[in-house]
This record gives structure tokens, sequence and C-alpha cells, in this order.
């Protein structure tokens, strides 16, 4: 009886060192890879916001750059794993040296606990996320007391309507110019575009180049985009779910696009990434009805080789040489259009050199390089509209969408300058009051913009945007920037009034199942969702591919320059993928 009872003592005292080996290794890779993750996200985005965060949580991640992911697998989820497998050997290296077993499984506790504290402790107060939530649980009436809605007041366009071209620049800023002109820098990097806002009209905030700031939730691109074309920033609740793959983006709130449709105008969204991503595909087709011709356009078109894929889809170069052709087959139409359009070579970590890039001349700091190829890029393009024809009757505006996330490239700058974001305004019939020395936001180009076609708008107000070619003050110079921003931090009733549920359900028809959204006038399109019609923006089993008709795919599919294989029978799930090329598939191995 004696010897059973050992037996069973043996026993339970190994399976108690076995769950303490396990619950080691885990503690002890979770540390590492939450210690790299925040390692790798702190210098990636050095100046994340909380609610950037949220936003992007919550957004698709179809689309996103091929090198950015790769570089989070190398910085992060590579040096996790080696960790676990260190671990499990050096585990099984000490099973049957029981005091050492012992103490490196508490070793692995201890430290791994310690780097979870730590990392979450450091991201914690690197996103101020005290602060975030205090503002959350805090409202704020300033976006009721001061938005316009553009349907309460009158806009009244000019009978001959002119077209508008809007180039968002990614993460251009007036400071990447030389002191003497405006700009943080010794040298201008931008040297083009400076020249291009002192030929034409440049809204800033002192003598010299300059710009508008962008407030909270208008510092990444949809919400850059967002807040130049409603006059709003992109609030978003932390409770709010599945903001990109909801039916309606924002239904109740007027924006650019929809003013432009209501005066007949067709218009159109050119980019060289993945519509989806972040959402900027549903915005545009909710808000104006845009026709979205982004990568994958571009690859439907045989514009790109089959597979291509660099950086976030195909470069700036290719892009504007596209969006003449699209221009010129637009224009001879007849009808007045809203060409928009945004770059990406200029995103953040140090941006992509192509091959107009002057590696010679500006190679001393990639970043660097590539801003002032864009700059050249831009200025060649503009040149080239001002030689069409539909140029005398098309106002031009530039802006950046946001300022840079480049880890490195503003470090040095005076702490005291005031970072702003690049814009200028071509070919406008009308001049403003006063160009410079005014304290604005982005948010003040929706009206801006409209004006610029030669609209007269009643009160020179729309969202929370003042007209700048107005005498009219901004909401910046009223309240301060400061104090606007920090009201804008807290949540607003008016946006909650404006975020919508969705609800969504898979239906068979004769041509495949579809995957409705809302209701049944509206479906998912080109884009991943899971079984589940509750939680398929979110869900990590997004084993289901939507084409753009609307249908689940079935068989071989060419994604995001990746092939994958879905069920020919049955729900169609995904079988096989990524893969760089497409093989022989027997559905029969498949449970």
């Amino acid at each position: 009886m004696k010897h059973k009872k050992q037996k069973k003592t043996k026993k339970a005292k190994k399976a108690g060192r076995i769950l303490l080996a396990v619950f080691a290794v885990l503690i002890g890779t979770l540390g590492v890879l939450l210690f790299t993750s925040e390692r790798w996200m702190r210098k990636t985005w050095p100046n994340l916001s909380m609610e950037e965060l949220v936003y992007q949580l919550k957004a698709p991640i179809a689309g996103t750059s091929h090198d950015l992911l790769m570089s989070y697998i190398c910085s992060s989820a590579l040096i996790a794993a080696a960790a676990l497998i260190l671990l499990i050997l050096v585990s099984i290296f000490l099973r049957e040296k029981r005091k050492a077993h012992v103490a490196f499984g508490m070793i692995c506790i201890a430290a791994g606990a310690a780097s979870i504290v730590y990392s979450i402790n450091d991201v914690w107060a690197a996103l101020d996320v005290k602060d975030y939530l205090k503002n959350q649980s805090t409202y704020n009436t300033v976006v009721e007391d001061n938005y316009v809605d553009p349907d309460r007041v009158n806009i009244t366009f000019p009978e001959q309507k002119r077209n508008l071209i809007y180039l968002y620049l990614e993460s251009m800023e007036s400071t990447y110019a030389d002191k003497a002109s405006g700009g943080a820098f010794d040298k201008n990097y931008i040297p083009e575009l400076t020249q291009l806002a002192a030929d034409n009209i440049s809204f800033s905030n002192s003598e010299l180049l300059g710009g508008g700031q962008p407030t909270v939730n208008a510092t990444w691109t949809i919400a850059g985009i967002f807040a130049q074309t409603s006059g709003l920033p992109l609030s978003i609740g932390i409770q709010r779910n599945e903001m990109a793959y909801q039916a309606s983006f924002f239904p109740e709130i007027n924006t650019l696009g929809d003013v432009l449709a209501d005066e007949g105008y067709k218009q159109y969204f050119f980019i060289g990434s993945i519509g989806q991503f972040g959402g900027r595909e549903e915005y545009f087709k909710e808000h104006g009805d845009y026709e979205v011709d982004d990568y994958n356009w571009a690859m439907e078109k045989g514009l790109i080789p089959e597979g291509y894929y660099e950086w976030w889809g195909y470069e700036d170069e290719k892009l504007f040489s596209f969006a003449k052709d699209r221009l010129t087959e637009i224009a001879a139409e007849g009808e007045p259009f809203n060409f928009t359009m945004l770059t990406a070579d200029t995103h953040f970590e140090d941006g992509y050199p192509c091959e107009l890039c002057d590696e010679e001349n500006d190679g001393d700091n990639q970043y660097g390089m590539v801003l002032h190829c864009s700059s050249k890029q831009v200025t060649e393009f503009v040149s080239w509209i001002q030689q069409q024809d539909f140029y005398e009757n098309t106002t031009i505006v530039i802006s950046g969408d946001h300022l840079t996330m480049d880890s490195d490239f503003c470090e040095n700058i005076d702490p005291d300058y005031i970072r702003t974001v690049y814009n200028v305004i071509i070919n406008s019939p009308i001049q403003p009051q006063q160009e410079k020395n005014r304290s604005f936001t982005t948010m003040d180009m929706f009206p801006t913009t409209i004006a610029s076609l030669g609209a007269t708008i009643e009160g020179d107000r729309l969202g929370l945007g003042t007209n700048l070619f107005s005498g009219e003050q901004t909401l910046a110079e009223k309240l301060t920037f400061d104090q606007l921003n920090d009201d804008l931090s807290q949540k607003s009733k008016f946006f909650e009034k404006m975020e919508e549920q969705v609800t969504s359900i898979w239906t068979k028809t004769d041509e495949g199942w579809r995957f409705y959204i809302e209701d049944e006038d509206r479906w998912a399109k080109s884009e991943w969702v899971s079984l589940n019609p509750h939680r398929y923006a979110n869900d990590t089993e997004q084993r289901y591919y939507i084409d753009a008709n609307g249908y689940a795919v079935k068989g071989w599919k060419l994604i995001d320059g990746k092939w994958y294989y879905f069920s020919t029978q049955g729900s169609y799930r995904l079988l096989e993928g990524p893969c760089d090329e497409p093989f022989e598939v027997d559905e029969s191995q498949y449970s």
C-alpha cells in the first residue's frame, strides 16, 4: 500500500513538473512576443495614438504592405518562435534534473511575467491610455455646437461646373522644406512642391510655406481623407465594432463626395493599393458613388503583370502614368468630374525608392530621397495636366493626408517647430482674403475645396471646417488649436448618434453563396469573411473570400499577388494558400 502511495506521489510530482514546464514555456514565450512586439511598434510608429490603434484593430488588414508584415515577422514573430524552441529544448534537457528543472521553470515564469508587465506598462504610457479612457467617459459638445450640415445651408455652384483633381500625397508635410522656405530642415527635400506652393495658393500658418494641423482622429490615411472631405475627425469609440466592414460609413454625414454627386459630378478614387484597406473603398462608394480604381482594378485591366506586388500594391511611377490615361478617357466624356488620387511611395518606414529616385544626389537619406522623388513626380504630373484641354476648367487641390509616421526622419528638428500638412490649390477662379498666418486644421479643406470650384457657401462653413478663402475665423482661431484638439479627444453624442450597428447573413442564390451586409441590397465585395455573420470583420477564421460581384469564390483565386484554393463543393471554404502558383488539388484529401 505504501509503495502504491509513493508511486502516486511520484506521478503527481512528475505531472506537476510537466505542467510547470508547459506554463513556464508559454509565459516565457509570451513575454518575448509582447516585448519584441512592443519594441517593433514603438520603432515603427513612434507617434502612434490610441485612437489610430483602436481604428486599425477594427479595420481590415487586406492590402497591408508586405514589407510592413515582413518587418513584424522578422522583428518579433521569428524571435518569439526561436525563444519557444529554445525554451522547449532547455526544458527537455533539464527534465531529469528536478531541482534545476523547477528552478528553470520559475525563472522563465518570473522573467516572462516581468516582460509582460513591462511591455503593457510601456504601451500604456506611450499611448497615453489613461487619458484616452478618461476622454472616452467624458462628453464634450464641441461638435454639436459647431457642426454645419451641408444639407442645411445653401451651396451654389457656377452654371459651368469646374472639374476637380484632388491629389492626396502620403505623409506630405511642409516640414520637409528648408528653413528659409518655412520648413524645418537645412536641406529642401521638396523644392518642386515648395515652388508650386509659392506660385499658387497655399494656405499657411506663417508668412512662409506652412499648412494646417491634423486634429486627433485625423492622423492616419482614411482619417485624414475623412477629415478633409467631411470636416470631421474620424471618431470611433473603443466599443465600436466592424467599422470598416459596415454597410454604411457614417451614412447621415454629408461629405464632399455627396455634395458633388448632387451636382452631377462623376467621381473616381484612383490608387495603387487595395481600396478595401482601412475602409477607403466603402467610404468613397457610400459617399458620392465613386468608381474605385485600385490595385485590383489595375490587375483586372492588365496594367500590371499577374502577381505583381510592390510596397502597397504598385508604385507611384505607374500610378501617375496610368492616371494620365484614365484622366484622358474621363475628360473625353464631357461631364464634370472629381478625380481623387492617393500616392503611397512616401509612406513610412523610409518610403519606397523607385527607378526615378536620384540615389547619386539624394542617397544620403532614403526617406529624403523618396520625398524629393515624389516632389518631382507630382509637379511633372501637374505640368502634364496644365497642358491638357480640360485644364482651363479644372481646379487642382494637392494636400498631404497627415503628418509622417516615419520613426526618425523628423526626430532632430526644432522641438518648437509646428509641423503642418502640405497644401496647394492650383487654377482656382477665386483668391483668398488672407492666405498666410492662418491657424487651421485639415478639416478646413472641406469647404475650402468646394469654394475653390467657384461655389459660394452660405456662412462659409461646412462640417467643423471654415472656407479659408473667406474672412471667417476657423475653429482653431476661435478656440486655439490645442483647445479644439482637447475637446475633440472626448466623447461626442453626435458621433454616437451617427454610428450604426451591423447585421449580416449568408444567403444561397442560383449563382452561389452571397454574404449580405445590413440588408438584401448590400453585400460583401472583394474581401475575406468568416462563417459567423456576427464576427466576420474581426474573426480569425476568415476562410471565405467574396469576389467583386459579391459571391463566395470557389477553386483557385489570385488575391493580393498570392494564389488561394477554395472548395468547389459545399461551403467554398479555403483549402490551400497562400501559394506562389496554383496546382492540382484533390478535395477528397481534406476533411
